[in-house]
């Protein structure tokens, strides 16, 4: 089988620029994000537990056809746009080589460095869907004009920045139907969800601000996101 290993450039490109500039792949497509979560996460839980740097690809492979509900590899490959080791190797994070007679990988996760605020200046909703927003685990994405801000959750998320607001508020009209009408919490949790369309259809620029403490938060592409060093430590 043909197999892509990872460049030497690529880890000192993604310490400069990030991982998503490096992915060949769009991850802001749910299917896609998932696939890269669970190995990341098969990863660490081997390494963490195990102490094994490098694992064969066919243990995560075959669980993520079966958890996936893919009926067979074929299926699983059209899925993925080909071979399992080629989707590998078309993310900067992660490294695969042959280990005797087998394919493996390990993965480099990004460090923590300090904190940040990302800033990035909305004025079109081309640049909120061409936009993808990887959002760290306890990160906080903020849209200032409107007083509203996405809590830290517990883990990272990758979407369009788009399907961030949509999310967002999506999850504010669900906790609204579970309140009574006329409620004043209700009330302003619907001026809110009106704020959020509103930025939606771009009716007017506005700005969205990531508060990123352990500065593994990214947008792609970043031309024009001001950052800048903070003190998030609370």
């Amino acid at each position: 089988a043909r197999v892509r290993v990872r460049v030497p450039g690529g880890l000192a490109a993604m310490a400069s620029d990030g991982i998503l500039a490096g992915f060949q792949f769009n991850v802001s497509h749910q299917e896609i994000e998932r696939i890269l979560y669970e190995i990341e996460q098969w990863w660490e839980a081997s390494h963490e537990q195990a102490g094994i740097e490098w694992l064969p690809i066919e243990g995560i492979q075959n669980f993520l056809m079966n958890d996936l509900g893919y009926e067979d590899m074929d299926e699983f490959e059209d899925a993925i746009q080909g071979p399992f080791s080629d989707f590998l190797a078309a993310f900067p994070h992660i490294e695969t080589q042959e280990v005797g007679s087998r394919i493996c990988f390990k993965i480099h996760m990004p460090k923590p460095g300090p904190a940040r605020t990302l800033t990035l200046h909305v004025d079109s909703t081309k640049r909120l869907l061409e936009t993808t927003l990887l959002k760290g685990a306890d990160a906080e994405l903020e849209i200032p004009s409107l007083e509203f801000s996405i809590c830290a959750e517990r883990e990272r998320h990758i979407d369009s920045l788009y399907n961030h607001l949509v999310a967002a508020r999506d999850k504010l009209e669900s906790h609204c139907a579970q309140l009574s009408d006329g409620s004043a919490e209700r009330d302003e949790i619907l001026k809110t969800v009106a704020g959020l369309a509103s930025c939606l259809d771009v009716e007017r620029p506005f700005d969205v601000v990531i508060h990123d403490r352990a500065a593994l938060s990214e947008f792609k592409p970043s031309e024009g996101v001001k950052i800048e060093p903070a003190d998030l430590a609370s």
